[in-house]
C-alpha cells in the first residue's frame, strides 16, 4: 500500500479541510511542534483504512476521531496497490446526544489509475464491509498494518529486554502466530468430533445384524418360488374363469326360465273388461242426444238475438221516453215558478220605496242635529263674552252682550238621528234579501223556459210519448225472449259437456285397459306373445292369457333340465378353485376375502412377488447402508487419528516453539546486518535461544547483553529489529504474503548522537533510494528532518491544524 492523497476535515485537530499530497514522494518527514498534529496525520491514514487508531487502545472507540465542537467530519485516502489506484472514505457524525458514529464508509477502485477520484469509480465495498475488503486488498490485518507500516518502536525496545517467555508472547502477537494455537484447539476438537462420529457409526452398524448374505440368498429364493407360482396361477386362472363362465351361464339360464315362468303364470285378465264396451255405447248415445238438444238451443238463441237486433237500439227510445217525461214535469212546474217571481219582484219594489223614505228621514234628522250643535256652540261662546274683551271668534272688542236664546235638546236630536240610521240599515238588509230572492226566482223562470225550448227542439222528430212507450215495451219483450233462449243454450251446453266428460272417462278407461294389455304383453314379446287384433278388447285379453298359461307349463319342463346342467358346472368350478387355493397356500400367499378367486389370485401373487422383491431390495439396501456405516466409522477413526496427531504436533511446546525459534533466527539475521550498518560496523545482533546479545567487533568480538547498551545503542538495536520485521513479516506472519510499499517511523530519534543519527539517516536514505517502498519519518530532530527531501510542516493555528508540503 502506497498513499497518494489524504483529505481530512473535522478529524482530530484538523477542524478545517486539509490535504496531504504524497504523489511522487519516496522519502518524507512530518515536522512541527509538539501537539501540532503530526501523529494525527498518520492516525488519519490508519483510520481511513481500518476505522480505528492504535493510540486509542480500543478498536471500538470512534468518538476520539471527531474534533471537539465539530458535528461532522470526513477522512478520505487515495492509495495505490499492485498497479491499481483506490479510494477509501469514512464520514463521522455526532448525534444530538453527543455519540459519534461512522456513516457512508466506502471503498472504490478508480477507473483512471492516475486520477484522484474525480472520475469514474467502481464501488468495491460499503459501510461495515469496508474494513474486511481493505484487509483482503492489502493482505494485512489491522494488527499487521500497525506493526509493519507504522513501526512500534517501543514494542521492540521492550522486545529486546524481556524474558524469553514474555518475548515469546510479544513475538506471537507481532507475527500473529495465535492462529496455530487456534488450529491446535480446532484439531483437538475435530478429533473428539470424529471419535464421536465413529462411535455413532458403530452404534448404527449394530442395528444391521440381520442384513447378512444368507438372508439375501433366502430372499432371492423366495422371489424365484413366487415367480413359479405366478406362472402356475396365470395358467390355472383362465380355467377357473372358463368354468365360472359356464356356471354363470347355466345359472343365468335357470334364473331366466324361472323368471319367465313366474311372469307367464302371473298374467290375469283384469276384472270389468267386458262391461267397458256396454258402458261406452250407453254413454255415446246420451252424448248424441245432448248434442241434438244443443243444436236446437243454439238455433233458438240465434233467432231471438236476430229479432232483438232488428228492433233497433234501446238507448234512443229510453232517452226519448225520459225527455217526454221531463217536458211534462217542467211544463207543470213553470206556472208556479212564474207566480213566485212576480211576488218576489213586488216585495222588492215595496222595500225600495220604504228605503227612499227612510233615507229622507235620516237626512232631516242629521240636519236638525247640526242645527242643535250650532245653537249649543253659540251658547257656549256667549258665556265667555265680556264687554270690551276681544271676541274669541272674530277677535273684535265686544261692544254689547247678545240676548239669550233658548237651547234645543241635544240628546233628543241625537236619538232621532240614530233611530233614522238604524231604520236605513234595516231596510238595506231587507232590500238585499228581497233582491237576492227576486233574482233567484227570475233565474229559475229563465232556466225552465230555456230547458223546455231545448226539449221541444229535441222531440220535434220523435214519436209522441205513447208511441215511445209502446216501442220500449216491445224491446223489453224481445230482450226477455233472448235471455230465455240464452239460458236454455247454456243448459244444453252443460248437459252436452257432462255427457262428453263421461264419454272421455269411459274412453280413458278403455285406453288404460289397452295400455294395460300392452304393458302386460311387452315383457312377454321376447317369449313369443301373440299380437292383439285391436278390435275386441276382451277377446285380445283372453287370447293373451291363454297363451301365457300354455307357455308357463312349457318352461317349467325346461327349468328342470337347466338346473341339472348348473349343478354340473358348479362342481367343476369347485374343483378348479380348490386346486388354485392349494397352490397359493403352498407359498403362503393370502387371498383377500370378499372377492372371487379368479379376480384376486393374480393380484395376490403379484403383491406377494412385489413384497418378496421389496424384501430382497431392503436387505440389499440395508447391507449397503451397513457397508456405508462401516466405511464412515473407518473414515471417522482415521480422521480422528489425523486430527489428534495435528493437535499434538501444534502444541505450544512443539511446532509453535520451533516456528518461533525459526522466525527469531530470520529476524536476528536481518537485524544483525542492519545494526552492523547503523553502528558503523561496531555491533552485530545475535541470540542464544533465550536472551539477545550484541557482538562488539571493537572489543575482540565479545558478546554483550543488550541491557548493557546505552539509550542510543538500544534505539539502534530496536530499529534494526523493527526494520527486519517490516521486511520479513510478509513471509513469517500467518496472515500470508503482503507487499509492504510504505514504512512510517514515529519518533525515537532524539536519543541518538550525531554520528548515530547520521548513520540512521543514511540507512533510511538507502532504503528510500531502493525505490521499492515509501519511507516516512515523524521527528522533532532538525538535523534528521533537514536531510529528508520532502517535508510536511504541521502547524497549529487557532483551533485547527494545517499541513504544508515543503521540498528542498
Amino acid at each position: 500500500m502506497r498513499p497518494v492523497l489524504l483529505d481530512m476535515h473535522g478529524f482530530g485537530s484538523f477542524r478545517e479541510p486539509s490535504t496531504v499530497d504524497f504523489r511522487e514522494v519516496d522519502y518524507f518527514v512530518l515536522v512541527g511542534p509538539t501537539g501540532a498534529g503530526k501523529s494525527t496525520v498518520i492516525d488519519a491514514v490508519v483510520f481511513a483504512l481500518y476505522g480505528s487508531v492504535p493510540r486509542w487502545d480500543d478498536r471500538k472507540v470512534v468518538g476520539l476521531a471527531l474534533a471537539p465542537s465539530v458535528n461532522r467530519g470526513v477522512v478520505r485516502l487515495v492509495f495505490d496497490v499492485g498497479g491499481a489506484r483506490y479510494a477509501v472514505a469514512r464520514d463521522l457524525r455526532r448525534s444530538a446526544r453527543g455519540q459519534v458514529t461512522v456513516r457512508n464508509a466506502r471503498l472504490e477502485r478508480l477507473v483512471d489509475a492516475t486520477g484522484l477520484g474525480d472520475g469514474d469509480t467502481e464501488v468495491l465495498a460499503a459501510d461495515g464491509a469496508v474494513t474486511g475488503a481493505v484487509e483482503r486488498l492489502l493482505g494485512l490485518t489491522y494488527e499487521h498494518f500497525v506493526t509493519c507500516v507504522v513501526l512500534p518502536q517501543g514494542d521492540f525496545a521492550e522486545f529486546l529486554h524481556e524474558k524469553p517467555a514474555k518475548r515469546q508472547e510479544v513475538l506471537i502477537r507481532l507475527l500473529g502466530l495465535e492462529v496455530y494455537q487456534r488450529v491446535a484447539q480446532a484439531a483437538n476438537a475435530e478429533a473428539a468430533r470424529q471419535r464421536q462420529r465413529a462411535d455413532l457409526a458403530a452404534e448404527q452398524l449394530s442395528r444391521y445384524a440381520d442384513a447378512t448374505e444368507e438372508a439375501e440368498r433366502a430372499a432371492r429364493a423366495r422371489i424365484e418360488a413366487v415367480e413359479r407360482l405366478d406362472e402356475d396361477v396365470r395358467r390355472r386362472v383362465p380355467e377357473l374363469v372358463a368354468a365360472a363362465g359356464n356356471l354363470a351361464e347355466a345359472e343365468r339360464g335357470c334364473r331366466r326360465l324361472a323368471a319367465d315362468t313366474v311372469l307367464l303364470a302371473a298374467l290375469r285378465v283384469p276384472p270389468g273388461i267386458d262391461a267397458l264396451d256396454t258402458e261406452g255405447r250407453a254413454v255415446a248415445a246420451a252424448l248424441a242426444a245432448a248434442e241434438e238438444d244443443l243444436a236446437e238451443a243454439e238455433e233458438d238463441d240465434a233467432k231471438a238475438r236476430h229479432a232483438l237486433a232488428a228492433a233497433g237500439p234501446r238507448l234512443p227510445l229510453e232517452r226519448a221516453r225520459d225527455r217526454w217525461a221531463e217536458r211534462a214535469r217542467l211544463g207543470a212546474e213553470l206556472p208556479g215558478v212564474t207566480a213566485e217571481h212576480a211576488v218576489r219582484d213586488g216585495v222588492l219594489r215595496e222595500v225600495e220605496t220604504a228605503g227612499r223614505t227612510a233615507r229622507a228621514g235620516q237626512e232631516a234628522a242629521r240636519a236638525a242635529l247640526d242645527e242643535v250643535h250650532r245653537a249649543d256652540h253659540a251658547a257656549a261662546v256667549r258665556a265667555r263674552l265680556a264687554v270690551g274683551a276681544p271676541c274669541p271668534v272674530c277677535e273684535q272688542p265686544v261692544i254689547a252682550l247678545p240676548a239669550r236664546r233658548a237651547v234645543p235638546d241635544l240628546d233628543a236630536a241625537t236619538t232621532r238621528l240614530e233611530a233614522a240610521e238604524a231604520e236605513v240599515r234595516r231596510l238595506q238588509g231587507a232590500w238585499q234579501d228581497a233582491s237576492r230572492k227576486a233574482e233567484a226566482a227570475a233565474a229559475r223562470v229563465d232556466a225552465l223556459t230555456g230547458r223546455l225550448a231545448v226539449l221541444r227542439d229535441e222531440l220535434a222528430d220523435s214519436p209522441d210519448a205513447a208511441g215511445v212507450a209502446a216501442a220500449v215495451a216491445e224491446t223489453d219483450r224481445l230482450e226477455d225472449g233472448a235471455r230465455q233462449a240464452d239460458s236454455r243454450l247454456r243448459q244444453a251446453r252443460r248437459q252436452r259437456d257432462a255427457h262428453a266428460g263421461q264419454a272421455e272417462a269411459v274412453e280413458r278407461r278403455r285406453q288404460g285397459a289397452w295400455a294395460q294389455l300392452g304393458a302386460a304383453r311387452d315383457p312377454l314379446v321376447p317369449l313369443g306373445a301373440p299380437v292383439p287384433a285391436r278390435s275386441d278388447l276382451a277377446a285380445d285379453w283372453r287370447a293373451l292369457a291363454d297363451w301365457a298359461a300354455a307357455a308357463a307349463d312349457e318352461r317349467r319342463g325346461l327349468l328342470a333340465a337347466a338346473e341339472l346342467s348348473a349343478e354340473e358346472a358348479r362342481t367343476a368350478v369347485s374343483e378348479v378353485d380348490a386346486e388354485l387355493r392349494a397352490l397359493l397356500r403352498a407359498q403362503d400367499v393370502p387371498v383377500p376375502p370378499g372377492r372371487p378367486l379368479a379376480e384376486s389370485a393374480e393380484p395376490a401373487v403379484a403383491a406377494a412377488l412385489e413384497r418378496a422383491r421389496g424384501h430382497a431390495d431392503r436387505i440389499a439396501e440395508r447391507r449397503a447402508e451397513a457397508a456405508a456405516y462401516a466405511a464412515a466409522r473407518a473414515q471417522a477413526e482415521e480422521a480422528a487419528q489425523v486430527a489428534r496427531l495435528l493437535g499434538n504436533l501444534l502444541r505450544a511446546d512443539g511446532f509453535e516453539r520451533w516456528l518461533l525459534a525459526s522466525a527469531l533466527d530470520v529476524l536476528v539475521d536481518e537485524a544483525a546486518k542492519t545494526l552492523l550498518e547503523l553502528s558503523g560496523g561496531q555491533f552485530e545482533l545475535t541470540h542464544d535461544g533465550r536472551d539477545f546479545a550484541v557482538i562488539d567487533h571493537t572489543d575482540a568480538d565479545s558478546r554483550r547483553p543488550v541491557r548493557t547498551l546505552s539509550g542510543g545503542e538500544t534505539f539502534q538495536a530496536s530499529l534494526a529489529l523493527a526494520l527486519a520485521l517490516s521486511s520479513q513479516l510478509a513471509g513469517l506472519a500467518a496472515a500470508g504474503a503482503a507487499r509492504l510499499d510504505s514504512i512510517i517511523l514515529d519518533e525515537g530519534f532524539g536519543s541518538l548522537d550525531e554520528a548515530t543519527l547520521d548513520t540512521v539517516a543514511s540507512t533510511l536514505e538507502s532504503l528510500a533510494a531502493g525505490g521499492d517502498r515509501m519511507i516516512g519519518v515523524v521527528t522533532h530532530v532538525r538535523a534528521l528532518a533537514e536531510r529528508v527531501p520532502v517535508r510536511y510542516a504541521v502547524r497549529r493555528t487557532g483551533t485547527t491544524s494545517t499541513v504544508e508540503r515543503e521540498e528542498l
